[in-house]
Formats: C-alpha cells, structure tokens, sequence
C-alpha cells in the first residue's frame, strides 16, 4: 500500500456564523491523486486554502507525512519548508504572475526563495527542464504574461510549482477558465507530469467530467459537507445521492463519453 501523504481529519471552517466547511476527513496517498467536486460555495476551496496554509482552520487536524500542522501563527522559515511539500496552482494564473517577468525569470525567483542546493548552472538547467516540462518553448520563455495565452501562463503557474518539487500539488479550478481544447492540453500535460514525477496531486473542480481524466478518488461536497466519496469510476458509475446525480446531469459538453455502464449525461 502506498504510504499516507496527507491526511485530512475532522476539518472544519467558521466565517463569523457562516460554518463554511463542516467535519472534512479524507487522505491522499504519496504519488495519488483525489478531486474534490462541488458547486461554487460547497466548501471544496477553503478545504483547499487550508490545506497550502492560507486559510487557518476553526478545527480538525492536517498532516503532512506524518507531521500534524500547528493552526497558530508559524515562522516565515516553517512556512518555506510547508511550501516545499506543498504547492497550489489557482485558476487564475495572471493574478498570481509578476506581470514584469519573463516565464524564466520568474522560475529563477523560485529557486532563490527555496534556498536551493543548486549552484547557477544547475539552477538554469533545471529551469531549461521545467520550461520543456510544460511545454513551453524559448519565445514563451522570455515573453511576460501580458505576451502569453491563457494556456501559456496556466503552463508557466505550473511550471513555478513544480519548481519547488513538492509532494502534493493542488489545482483550484486550474482550468476552468480555459477552452475546452485547452483544457484538454494541460490535463494531458498534467497526467504525464504526475507519471514522470509522482508528485500526488489534489484537484478542486466544479466538473466532474475534467475531475473524471485527473483523479483516482473523488469527494463529493455539498454545502460544507462531504456528501460522497470513492473511486471516481465508481462514483460516476452508479453515484447514490441526489446531488451527485445532479453534478454528472449539468455536464453540457460533448467531451463527456460515458464509459460502459456509466450515468449518462443530457
């Protein structure tokens, strides 16, 4: 059995009155990979946030291979060394990119807040790797993210996570501001980072279709709540609440192919 990398235990969230998350327990293996499915509201971010250590938690335990996360405040040097274990892609890449550098420089920027190992050469051999990694040539390189499309800053995001080899990485919604065809590039190149690498990853998506190409296991969130979980073939196979049914129903695209005997959508 693989080992435990994370582990998610009675997990709850308070805004003011407003409980935004209630009672979350679940587990990633090393090299997994769990979507956690909802609507907007449903909790599935803030379960998120929590876990890269921007959200601090009401309650519930998280650990990290085998080390439980104290919830009060932490030191700038504890923070790095958590972001080193952790990485988090967020759906909008522009937001998170430095609109003055290049894809290059701003991977350079990782490797000296990391405290990297590497001497000069190595640092730039390693980015050369990262940059080829998602698929990004020498033009898209030394172009700032103004000069970039939505895929090539979404690849440029990913690439900067990477850069930082954590165990598990989260995407938040890491491509539901992308077309569809686009889509389909960065889960392709996402499923072959996880191969190469066995980075485990952990997918928050409103789409059970996109969480159907990236995830072994999928939660189900309704209102703070875990509603369902399981194999995600399973889960899409013969899904036992109402609102589960209602998820894989509102799918509208025709890149949905229900594998045999799997709910259909439409």
């Amino acid at each position: 059995m693989p080992e435990t990398l994370l582990a998610v235990d009675g997990l709850r969230k308070l805004f003011g009155h407003h409980v935004a998350v209630t009672g979350a327990s679940f587990s990633v293996a090393a090299g997994g990979s769990l979507a956690i499915v909802g609507e907007s509201g449903s909790g599935k971010t803030t379960v998120a946030r929590m876990i890269a250590g921007l959200e601090r938690p009401s309650a519930g335990t998280i650990t990290v291979e085998g080390v439980d996360r104290p919830s009060g405040r932490v030191s700038t040097t504890l923070r790095r060394r958590w972001a080193r274990q952790i990485q988090i892609v967020f759906q909008d890449p522009y937001g998170s990119l430095d609109r003055r550098q290049s894809a290059r420089d701003s991977l350079r920027e990782i490797f000296s807040l990391h405290d990297s190992d590497l001497d000069d050469r190595g640092v730039t051999a390693r980015i050369e790797h990262l940059l080829e990694q998602v698929g990004l040539g020498t033009r898209q390189a030394d172009a700032s993210p103004r000069d970039l499309s939505g895929g090539q800053r979404q690849r440029v995001a990913i690439a900067r996570a990477l850069a930082a080899d954590p165990r598990l990485l989260i995407l938040d919604e890491a491509v539901a501001a992308l077309d569809v065809s686009i889509q389909a590039q960065i889960l392709n190149l996402l499923a072959q980072i996880r191969r190469d690498s066995g980075t485990a990853f952990l997918f928050i998506t409103h789409d059970l279709a996109v969480a159907r190409h990236v995830a072994d296991d999928v939660i189900v969130m309704h209102r703070g709540e875990i509603v369902e979980r399981g194999p995600i073939d399973d889960v899409l196979r013969t899904p036992s609440e109402d609102y589960t049914r209602k998820l894989i129903a509102s799918v509208p695209r025709p890149g949905w192919k229900p594998r045999r005997g799997e709910a259909v959508i439409g």
